[in-house]
């Protein structure tokens, strides 16, 4: 098998070293024959042309563009020997060659020399040349197949981006230039907000806010926390074309480049409206039940142990008229149980049910809370409370109790105060809820984090359209203080009706304390 494989490679090994042989040496060849062909021409034009014919020179140029300078030098050698016949009996009939003829004979030798190697420079470069164009080509080409490439995915990828912009109907998502100027706008944007493209184009984002929250700058505000942090997320009322209002949840986003040069931001927001609404209600009814219960509660189990407790003093009396001590001593325990359970049903129920109906419902269910507290922690709580303070909805009264209760609990519990203060005001229409402690304060990762007390807290403002902000107190301890626009639209807005929002913000700075302001 190997032997006949050989067999088979070595005529075509053979053939190709000919090829190779042959390619070498025909120039060689072709060099012979073209100073041989000048040479007989040059016999029979040498009365007319002279002794140094310019054919020989043709053939020199001819054998170094076919050949190179191998067979360049061999057809100069053989020019020049072959110019000596015609030399060696100038003038005629001398029968010599002098030295007249070996100048001659010098001068054709060095310029064929010359002419050679010119010719066979001049080639390479044009050789060299022409494989500079081809790579030269080849580059271009595989570069305009890279830019094509690049081209054909960066087409592919906006046809994708278009695509996804325009599937995208719930959320309207437009992008900023760096001064906040509307730059793309895909259709939810057009549903949410109600302008069409060509409309909106060019404007200041700043036309989704409230006039509120423009004229409190609030626009500038969340763009520039954007390009410091790189993302805002914030809630809150937003403006559609018709000046109807919706509650959106917007997250701002800064788009920079590979340099970290901003470019822009892109602005995404969603309306969720209706699903607030449905929260709302949802707390609505779990804070009606909890009231049914503790009018339950304080009406049924409540008025049943009374009259258990009255029965009970009943007996006991009886009892001791029958000269049985024992049994009347056992009736007066069973009437202590009864009258504990009665106040633990009291306090239960008031417990559910903390705000009676009516306006100034929330400002006794404050002072019944501060007297709860500290009773039971033992921590002194001073009250600034304002008996003209009134809140005429109901569901805002107890929202802003249960966030007063949940700020007084954690300071009780968790700041090791030696002392609390609760106020609450009325200021040009603003009722003004305030929890401030000595203690040691709020730690900045639950400020930044928001444990879940403090995201009800936030939760529960956000459905009266109140403002909510947590905050280092001077001296040291914290300050939570909840301002709830006292009006008939906070009331509407509380109930489900859109109007302008006031954003919750949780900071952390120093800002005076009420013991200052209250004189305790």
């Amino acid at each position: 098998m190997k032997a006949s494989m050989v067999r088979m490679t070595n005529p075509l090994a053979e053939e190709q070293l000919l090829s190779q042989s042959w390619r070498g040496v025909a120039p060689y060849i072709l060099a012979i024959a073209l100073v041989s062909l000048a040479t007989l021409l040059t016999l029979k034009t040498q009365p007319v042309l002279g002794e140094i014919s310019p054919l020989y020179f043709a053939a020199l140029v001819i054998s170094t563009w076919f050949g190179g300078l191998g067979p360049a030098l061999l057809a100069t050698a053989l020019a020049g020997w072959a110019s000596a016949y015609f030399f060696y009996d100038v003038p005629a009939g001398t029968g010599a060659f002098g030295w007249d003829d070996a100048l001659r004979l010098g001068v054709f030798l060095m310029v064929a020399l010359l002419m050679s190697s010119l010719m066979h420079l001049r080639k390479r470069a044009e050789g060299s040349l022409k494989k500079a164009n081809d790579e030269l080509e080849n580059r271009v080409r595989e570069r305009t197949q890279e830019l094509e490439s690049s081209v054909r995915m960066v087409v592919e990828s906006e046809e994708r981006f278009r695509i996804l912009m325009e599937g995208v109907a719930d959320y309207a998502i437009c992008m900023l230039d760096i001064k906040g100027h509307v730059i793309s706008w895909n259709p939810g944007s057009e549903r949410i907000h109600g302008y069409r493209q060509p409309e909106i184009f060019g404007q200041d984002f700043s036309t989704f806010y409230t006039v509120a929250d423009q004229q409190r700058d609030k626009p500038r505000e969340h763009i520039e926390r954007a390009n410091a942090e790189n993302r805002h997320e914030d809630e809150g009322w937003r403006v559609r074309k018709d000046g109807t209002t919706f509650w959106a949840n917007v997250i701002i986003t800064s788009l920079r480049d590979q340099t970290g040069v901003l470019r822009g931001f892109a602005h995404i927001a969603r309306d969720i409206t209706e699903l607030k609404r449905l929260e709302r209600e949802v707390l609505e009814i779990s804070e009606n039940e909890q009231q049914r219960i503790g009018q339950d509660l304080h009406d049924g189990l409540g008025q049943e142990l009374t009259g258990l407790a009255f029965l009970s003093q009943n007996l006991r009396r009886r009892l001791t008229a029958s000269a049985l001590p024992e049994a009347a001593e056992e009736a007066q325990r069973i009437s202590r149980l009864v009258n504990h359970a009665i106040e633990q049903t009291r306090e239960l129920a008031r417990g559910l049910s903390p705000v009676e109906l009516g306006a100034d419902g929330l400002l006794a269910a404050l002072r019944s809370l501060a007297g709860q507290v500290q009773k039971m922690c033992a921590i002194p709580i001073e009250i600034k409370l304002h008996d003209a303070v009134r809140v005429e909805d109901h569901n805002a009264a107890i929202h802003l109790y249960r966030i007063s209760q949940e700020a007084i609990t954690n300071a009780a519990r968790h700041s090791r105060a030696s002392r609390i203060w609760i106020g609450l005001e009325d200021l040009d229409r603003d009722v003004i809820v305030t929890v401030e402690d000595n203690g040691i304060g709020i730690p900045v990762n639950r400020i930044e984090h928001k444990g879940l007390g403090l995201r009800l807290m936030l939760y529960r403002a956000r459905m009266i359209g109140a403002t909510m902000s947590v905050q280092t107190r001077q001296g040291g301890g914290t300050v939570v203080r909840c301002v709830y626009r006292n009006t008939i639209e906070s009331k509407m807005r509380s109930n489900g009706a859109s109007d302008s929002n006031e954003r919750q913000s949780i900071e952390r700075k120093t800002i005076p304390s009420l013991q200052n302001t209250s004189g305790g």
